[in-house]
C-alpha cells in the first residue's frame, strides 16, 4: 500500500482557494442532514455484523459472492493481484457460471497496470462480467498528450510555426462530432497513446520515449493500439521498438525519463507544485501552459475511487475500509510479504432488495464522463508496448545497442507477445495462485463478530464526485454537502450535535483511522470543542492512528506532527477553559508482527458511529470517492466497539500515549524531522535516483512545507477561512 499511493500521487496540483473571508453557514441538524444526504436509507435491517478480523472479513466477501442468484456490484480502490484476490475472482467467474450479473469498477490509476488481467476476468465471465475504469483521462489531458507527441514533421511547419500548427491539428482532431471518428474520450493522435500507458503505468522511460518519439513515425500508426495478435500489429510494434532506440540514443531520452521520475519523488513529498506536470508542460505552449481547465485536470488525475463496496443481489452488503488484497484478507503468515493491515468491515442482510443501493452503484456505473469500459481504455492508452517493452529493451542489448535493423526486427517478431498470449499466461498465474493458497494458506480462528444492535438505524453515505449534475472539484470550506462530500458533512454535524447534547454520563468521541491529517474543516471542530468556542463539557475526545512505526505512509505522519502541534500552541495560547472537551492522542506501536499497520475508517460520535472507507485526512474531502454507513441507534453495539478500544489502549506496549508529546519545542522536532526526511529520502528516492544537490533541494522543499502546514493550520483555527481552503487545496494529494 506505501509504494503503491507513492507512486499514484503523480500529477496532483495545487489550486489556491480565495482570499475573502466565507460567510458564516447556519449548522444543520444531524437528522435532517442525513435525510438529505443519504444515498441510501435507513436500510431494512435483518442482521448486521462488523468484522475487525481479516480471515471472518474475506470469508464474510466469499459468502456474499457465492450466495449471489442475480447480481453482484463490486467497487474497490485496489483489487490486487495476490492469492486472496485471485481466490474471489474465481468467485465471481463462478457465480457468473451460474447465471449472475457481474459489475466491476476499479479505480484507473490504480488498475491499469493490471488492465490484462481485468480483460481475462472478462473473457472469463463469458459476457456476465464487467470491468470498467474509474476517473479517465479527460479530454484535456489527451489533448495535452497528443500535443506533446505530435512533431513537426506531422503537422508540415518548422521552427516558430510548428507549434500553432500542433494545436491547430490538435483542436481539429479532438473537435466533437468529427465524421468518423470515436468518442472525443477515445480518440488517439500522434503518440497520445503512448504517452497515457506509460504515465498511468507508471513507466517513465515510456513516457519520455513518447514525447521524444522519431520524426519518421506515422502517426494514426502509433496513436492505434494492438488489440489481438496479427502481423500488421506486429510489424507496429517492431517500427516502434525501432523509433525507441532513436530516441534513446539521439533524442535524450534517458534525461527526459530521469526529469520525470524526479518529479514522481518530489510530489511523494508533497510539493506545493505540480512537478510532473511542469516537466511536461516545458513541451507546452503557453496557452496550454495557463489553460484552466487542463490545470484542473491535471491536478485532478489522481482523484481515486476509493470505495470498498460489495453488493449482493440487492440485499447482502459488505463495506468497510479493506480493499481487495491479501494484507486485508490475511492473518500473518508466509504468504503475505507486505503489510498486514487492521481494519473494520461491515457486513449487513437486508430485509429485501434495496433499490437505492444499487442505484448508487449505477451513479457510478454510468458516469460516461469519468468512467471507461476496458475497450475504451484499449483506445485511449493501448498497453501492448508497455508490456513489451522489455522485449524493447531486450532487443537493444541483443542488437548492437540497436543500430543493427535487421537483428532488431527478427528480435521483436520473435518475442513480441501479443495479448491473447498474455492472457493465456494469466490464466495460468491465476490457477495456480488457487491452488497454492488452497494449500499453504490456513486462516487463524476468528473472535466473534460484533453484532449490530435489531433496531439499529442505518443510513449509507457516500463522498461523489458530482454536484448539481456537474462534476465537482473539490470543496469550498463550510460547503461540504454543496460539493457533495455527503461523509464530511455528515461528521461535522455529528460532533456538534455530541457536544451540545446534555448526557448523564461522559460521552466518548473517538477517531479511530489510519491516516490523521485533518482537513481545515474538522480542525476548526477539533479546535473549537477544545479551546472552549464551542459548549463541550461531558465529552472525552481521543485521536488513535498510526504512530511511523506502524504506518505504511509515512508523508501523512510527516506533515501531520506539524499540524498537531499548530494544535497544541494554540491550546496553550488559550489555556485551560471551563466547558470544553477533553483531550487524548494516541498511537499504535509496533508488536511482534510488524507488519501490522492499522488500516481501520472509524469514528465513533458519543451515541453514534461510522463505518467507511472515508481517512480523516485533506484527501479523503478534497479529492476521492468515498462510502459508509452512519449507525444510530445500536448502543449496545457501541458499547462493546468502545470497551474493545478502551481494552486495547489499557494493554501494555499496545498504544503509547503521546498527547504531552505533541507540542514538544520547535527545535526538538526540527531535529527529529531531519532525521526522518533522511529515512524518507533513502526509501523513496534511492542513490540511484537523486544527486546530492537535487536531495538537499528536496530536503529543503519538504521542510518549508512542513512550516506551512504548521502557519496554515494556525490560522484555520482562529477562523480564517482564506487559509482553510488555501489548506485544503496544497494538501489534497496526500
Amino acid at each position: 500500500m506505501r509504494l503503491h499511493r507513492v507512486a499514484t500521487v503523480m500529477l496532483a496540483g495545487w489550486i489556491l482557494g480565495g482570499c475573502a473571508l466565507a460567510p458564516s453557514i447556519s449548522p444543520v441538524r444531524l437528522a435532517d442532514g442525513l435525510e438529505r444526504q443519504v444515498s441510501a436509507g435507513p436500510l431494512a435491517l435483518v442482521s448486521g455484523e462488523v468484522l475487525t478480523h481479516n480471515d471472518a472479513a474475506f470469508a464474510a466477501k466469499l459468502r456474499a459472492i457465492e450466495s449471489a442468484t442475480q447480481s453482484l456490484d463490486l467497487a474497490y480502490y485496489i483489487f490486487a493481484d495476490d492469492y486472496t484476490s485471485s481466490r474471489l475472482s474465481q468467485a465471481l467467474i463462478d457465480a457468473a457460471a451460474r447465471g449472475v450479473q457481474v459489475r466491476l469498477m476499479v479505480d484507473y490509476f490504480s488498475a491499469y497496470k493490471d488492465l490484462d488481467r481485468f480483460s481475462w476476468l472478462e473473457q472469463a465471465g463469458r459476457g456476465r462480467i464487467a470491468v470498467r475504469f474509474y476517473n479517465r483521462p479527460t479530454v484535456e489531458i489527451i489533448k495535452d498528450a497528443a500535443f506533446l507527441t505530435l512533431s513537426c514533421a506531422d503537422v508540415g511547419a518548422t521552427g516558430s510555426a510548428c507549434d500553432e500548427a500542433k494545436l491547430a491539428e490538435v483542436d481539429r482532431r479532438f473537435a466533437p462530432g468529427t465524421a468518423g471518428a470515436p468518442s472525443v474520450l477515445n480518440r488517439g493522435v500522434a503518440g497520445s497513446g503512448v504517452f497515457l500507458s506509460g504515465l498511468y503505468g507508471k513507466h517513465a522511460k515510456l513516457m519520455a520515449y513518447a514525447v521524444t518519439r522519431g520524426q519518421a513515425i506515422d502517426a494514426d500508426g502509433l496513436a492505434a493500439g494492438a488489440g489481438s495478435a496479427n502481423a500488421d500489429q506486429t510489424a507496429k510494434l517492431k517500427e516502434l521498438g525501432k523509433l525507441y532506440f532513436r530516441a534513446r540514443y539521439i533524442g535524450g531520452v534517458d534525461g527526459l525519463a530521469a526529469k520525470f521520475k524526479l518529479a514522481v519523488v518530489r510530489l511523494a513529498f508533497a510539493e506545493q507544485v505540480n512537478p510532473v506536470f511542469d516537466a511536461v508542460s516545458s513541451y507546452l505552449p503557453l496557452s496550454r501552459q495557463n489553460d484552466a481547465r487542463a490545470q484542473r485536470d491535471w491536478d485532478y488525475l489522481t482523484e481515486f475511487l476509493h470505495h470498498k463496496f460489495l453488493l449482493a443481489d440487492g440485499r447482502t452488503l459488505v463495506l468497510g475500509g479493506r480493499n481487495v488484497a491479501d494484507e486485508y484478507h490475511m492473518s500473518p503468515n508466509p504468504l503475505a510479504d507486505k503489510y498486514i493491515f487492521m481494519d473494520t468491515d461491515v457486513a449487513l442482510t437486508l430485509a429485501d432488495r434495496t433499490p437505492a443501493l444499487t442505484a448508487s452503484f449505477d451513479r457510478l456505473w454510468g458516469l460516461s464522463s469519468m468512467v471507461a469500459r476496458l475497450d475504451e481504455v484499449r483506445q485511449h492508452a493501448p498497453n501492448d508496448l508497455l508490456e513489451n517493452f522489455g522485449v524493447v529493451e531486450a532487443a537493444q542489448a541483443a542488437c548492437s545497442q540497436g543500430k543493427d535493423a535487421g537483428c532488431v526486427d527478427h528480435y521483436l517478431e520473435t518475442h513480441f507477445v501479443p495479448v491473447s498470449a498474455r492472457l493465456d499466461v494469466i490464466g495460468e498465474q491465476h490457477r495456480a495462485r488457487l491452488k497454492k493458497h488452497a494449500r499453504d494458506y490456513r486462516p487463524s480462528v476468528a473472535p466473534k463478530p460484533l453484532l449490530i444492535d435489531a433496531g439499529a438505524r442505518l443510513d449509507y453515505l457516500e463522498n461523489l464526485p458530482i454536484a448539481n449534475g456537474q462534476r465537482s472539484y473539490g470543496a469550498r470550506h463550510e460547503r461540504e454537502a454543496a460539493s457533495g462530500k455527503m461523509i464530511q458533512a455528515t461528521w461535522r454535524a455529528a460532533l456538534r450535535e455530541v457536544c451540545a447534547s446534555p448526557a448523564s454520563a461522559r460521552q466518548p468521541v473517538i477517531i479511530h483511522n489510519a491516516y490523521f491529517f485533518l482537513p481545515a474543516n474538522l480542525l476548526q471542530d477539533v479546535a473549537a470543542m477544545l479551546d472552549g468556542r464551542r459548549a463541550c463539557a461531558g465529552v472525552d475526545l481521543t485521536l488513535l492512528t498510526n504512530s511511523l512505526a506502524t504506518t505504511d505512509l509515512n508523508i501523512v505522519n510527516l506533515l501531520a506532527v506539524w499540524q498537531l502541534k499548530a494544535l497544541a500552541d494554540h491550546l496553550e495560547e488559550v489555556g485551560p477553559v471551563e466547558g470544553a472537551a477533553t483531550l487524548r492522542y494516541l498511537e499504535y506501536q509496533k508488536g511482534e508482527d510488524a507488519r501490522l499497520s492499522l488500516h481501520s475508517k472509524v469514528m465513533v460520535f458519543g451515541p453514534d458511529i461510522f463505518i467507511g472507507s472515508a481517512n480523516a485526512d485533506v484527501r479523503s474531502l478534497m479529492m476521492d470517492s468515498n462510502n459508509g454507513l452512519y449507525i444510530r441507534n445500536a448502543p449496545q453495539f457501541v458499547a462493546r466497539y468502545v470497551d474493545g478500544l478502551q481494552a486495547l489502549i489499557a494493554t501494555p506496549g499496545k498504544v503509547a500515549h503521546n498527547t504531552a508529546l505533541i507540542g514538544r519545542d520547535a527545535a526538538t522536532l526540527g531535529v527529529e524531522m531531519n532525521q526522518l526526511i533522511d529515512q524518507l529520502l533513502a526509501r523513496y528516492a534511492g542513490e540511484d535516483r537523486l544527486d546530492d544537490t537535487q536531495r538537499r533541494d528536496l530536503k529543503a522543499r519538504i521542510l518549508a512545507t512542513t512550516e506551512r502546514v504548521y502557519a496554515l493550520s494556525r490560522r484555520i483555527m482562529q477562523g480564517d477561512a482564506a487559509a482553510a481552503d488555501e489548506f485544503n487545496a496544497l494538501f489534497k494529494a496526500i
